[in-house]
């Protein structure tokens, strides 16, 4: 060998040991990442951010760190949880609405329920750069891709649902499968905030002795409802939410001045926001109608709505003192300095339903008062509860509306990055826009990782978000663009602009549109000022919903994947019949060897009818409150059939090719004309009946009638054709209004729009 083909080799040895050696120190540079995710926590709640609840320790990471003002989420906790694990748009992701077992079919990849295989999470872009990835708490992105699927080490938390009770011990798992609990408390000492927290701590542990870089999200459930709280926690804050939302909302706002939060005159407390229409028992009475003033309410209520709040307060501050206590084993380990910590919630502060709560199961307008010695009950073991829109109203000062809207009150949400050896302390608040889904790109550029093309064989979409790296160390940014969708409601952000569009309100709805710059808490609407602006802003948020995938109504044709933002009304369908308070005669001829599933059907999971079978035996299903009533034959029939329903107020029929009718007791009238269309050959959304979603049919639907599809009579006039011949209801105060009906028991899972009946 010569010696310059030696001196080449020794030279490229060197090169290759230098790299390796650079590659190592990036390694062990990689900070640490923390991020703790908070569950309906409202815009102010935090101290940091104007609010009365003690949070010393998330207010130390917010003075010795960065602070955002102008962070976006998806105005519900699954589609933003989907965003911010994937850096793509809820839609992008697969939960353009909510987690589903039963997905719509129609509505395509965005509405899938679950994550989709063409997005990635946090772990699994972090892994391959050689993180160790954890997850603690609340998952909401589907079961069946669970976070051990989706690339976490190590799980301790729940799968499946939005919220559960805080002191079910054998609700919560550990993953992967086999793992023996580390942190077991009994059931009587079981509180799943302070055992998230406990959990946070012990993978922290098995990431520093694992020494290579680790993430640990931390996603609680506080203090998302049922608010629950061991009695003595919450029995600190009695005194203080005796005074009231409307005096506590002034102090907000007065301390968010005091902070800095709040800069200028373009600020400005709007009153008491209202109270989205809905069922008159689950709205407590109020339908969009304002919250009521504080000093209108007497003792008794007071004292139970005081509680309800001093029980969600002490479940912010059991999230805190996690904090705090993960903070002192970093600091007590040495790897503070080193951990970038973000702090964050899914969304604004949550109404559901009315201004008093709700007790029990959600949305069966059910509210109990408390007195006496049961107030301190509130929020104990066994109770289930919601604190309501007053305190919601408080939770978003001094935003308008709540978590399912977009306006800024339900998709605004505090962000706190700490990083001392990273970007350390930003003197002011950053006010540059941004979203949940940023926080994705962010973590690639901290941790030196790739955002893949390709993942497990399947082309990726590329992310969406944009890295706050360089906002964190005062960098500026430029303007962008954020669109919004969730269930009816609608918004887009061009800049300092923002068009809103609505749903559940009073009024008749439109494209509403505010200049931020000026108007911060949009209370100034500019659309009749800028008709062309409001026209061009639709426009592109139309344009967006369609490249993101954006499916509003479940027959949407496969060329158009969206609904057009400026055909958006306040009517149900011409597709199908007015049934709401009306006598029900249903014909239905079929062609089938054993018919099987749903001949027509009209309505969801809270009201409606359908004409089904089930292995030959024809049925006829009526929902009324979420309650099916059933007659079914007992004979079996093939061929072509002709089925006849009717529904009066005493009693429903059903008969087949003209037999004598079966009849059995009627649960009345459907009282509510559901938006979900007449569907032929399957149901399409949500259930009308007792079967599983869809239940497709297994023949051809030859013929059908419903009440001859009866319209408005000259005499109707509650609702008038437009040019298109679109329903449009002419006064919204007295005739249907929207809103949303939970499918689920416990929840706030709202996959279907009904309507609110005029009286006839």
């Amino acid at each position: 060998m010569t010696t310059r083909l030696l001196a080449r080799l020794s030279l490229a040895m060197l090169l290759m040991f230098a790299f390796a050696c650079d590659r190592i120190a990036t390694a062990a540079d990689q900070p640490n990442i923390i991020v703790v995710l908070a569950d309906d926590l409202g815009y102010s709640d935090l101290g940091c951010y104007g609010g009365e609840i003690k949070t010393p320790n998330i207010d130390s990471l917010a003075a010795n760190g960065a602070r955002f003002t102008q962070v976006y989420n998806s105005a519900r906790c699954c589609p933003s949880r989907a965003s911010l694990m994937t850096g793509v748009y809820p839609s992008q992701a697969g939960i353009g609405d909510f987690t589903t077992q039963t997905p719509d079919r129609k509505r395509g990849p965005g509405y899938l329920g679950r994550l989709r295989d063409d997005c990635v999470t946090i772990a699994e872009v972090l892994k391959p750069a050689g993180y160790g990835c954890y997850y603690v708490g609340k998952w909401h992105l589907h079961p069946e891709t669970g976070p051990i699927k989706r690339g976490f080490d190590e799980f301790y938390g729940y799968t499946n649902a939005h919220s559960h009770d805080q002191y079910d011990a054998d609700y919560y798992i550990r993953l992967p499968e086999g793992r023996k609990k580390e942190i077991d408390p009994s059931r009587d000492e079981f509180y799943a905030t302070d055992v998230f927290n406990q959990y946070a701590i012990e993978f922290i542990r098995m990431g520093q002795a694992s020494e290579k870089p680790w993430f640990v999200f931390l996603g609680h459930s506080s203090p998302h409802f049922p608010v629950q709280a061991p009695p003595e926690r919450a029995d600190a804050y009695d005194d203080t939410y005796q005074r009231g939302w409307d005096v506590l909302r002034e102090e907000r706002f007065e301390r968010m001045k005091q902070i800095g939060l709040i800069d200028s005159e373009r600020w400005k407390l709007p009153p008491r926001e209202i109270v989205p229409v809905d069922r008159d028992d689950i709205a407590n009475g109020f339908p969009g109608q304002q919250n009521p003033a504080w000093d209108s309410l007497d003792a008794d209520r007071k004292r139970d709505l005081a509680r309800r709040m001093a029980v969600f307060a002490a479940m912010v501050e059991g999230v805190d003192e996690g904090v705090g206590k993960i903070l002192g084993h970093l600091q007590k380990t040495g790897d503070l300095d080193n951990t970038l910590i973000l702090f964050m919630s899914d969304n604004g502060a949550c109404y559901e339903w009315g201004p008093f709560g709700f007790d029990g199961r959600s949305r069966r307008g059910e509210t109990k008062l408390s007195t006496g010695d049961n107030v301190r009950s509130i929020g104990d073991r066994g109770s289930y509860q919601s604190y309501g829109s007053g305190w919601a109203n408080l939770g978003n000062t001094p935003f308008r509306m709540y978590k399912h809207f977009t306006h800024e009150g339900g998709i605004c949400t505090p962000l706190i990055a700490h990083w001392p050896s990273g970007i350390g302390v930003s003197e002011d608040w950053i006010r540059k826009p941004a979203h949940l889904m940023d926080i994705l790109p962010t973590l690639i550029e901290v941790a030196d990782a790739e955002y893949p093309t390709t993942f497990n064989g399947t082309n990726i979409t590329p992310v969406e978000g944009t890295s706050l790296l360089p906002v964190m160390r005062g960098a500026n940014a430029p303007p962008r663009t954020i669109g919004f969708d969730h269930q009816a409601a609608h918004a887009w952000r061009d800049g300092d602009w923002k068009a809103v569009y609505s749903k559940r309100m009073p009024n008749e709805l439109k494209w509403e549109l505010y200049n931020l710059a000026d108007d911060r808490c949009e209370t100034n609407d500019l659309a009749e000022q800028y008709p062309e602006r409001v026209e061009a802003m639709a426009a592109a948020w139309q344009t967006w919903a369609e490249r993101v995938g954006v499916v509003q109504k479940s027959k949407a044709k496969s060329n158009k994947n969206a609904v057009d933002a400026k055909a958006l009304s306040m009517a149900p369908s011409t597709q199908s019949p007015r049934v709401a308070n009306r006598p029900l005669n249903i014909e239905v001829t079929i062609r089938s060897d054993k018919p099987h599933g749903v001949a027509i059907a009209q309505g969801g999971n809270q009201h409606g009818f359908a004409l089904h079978f089930i292995n030959g035996h024809p049925a006829f299903d009526v929902r009324v409150n979420g309650i099916v009533s059933r007659i079914t034959s007992e004979a079996t029939v093939t061929g072509t059939v002709t089925l006849k329903a009717t529904l009066t107020k005493n009693a429903m029929t059903l008969s087949f090719n003209d037999v004598d009718p079966i009849v059995g007791k009627s649960p009345g009238l459907i009282p509510v004309q559901p938006i979900d269309d007449l569907s032929v050959e399957f149901d399409d959304r949500s259930a009308a009946g007792d079967y599983p979603q869809t239940n497709p049919f297994n023949g051809t639907v030859l013929k059908y009638s419903v009440n001859q599809f009866a319209v408005p009579s000259k005499n109707d006039t509650s609702a008038t054709r437009n040019d298109s011949g679109v329903f449009v209801a002419t006064d919204m105060r007295q005739v249907s209004k929207p809103l949303f009906a939970d499918p689920h028991d416990n929840g706030s899972c709202a996959p279907e729009i009904v309507w609110i009946a005029a009286a006839e």
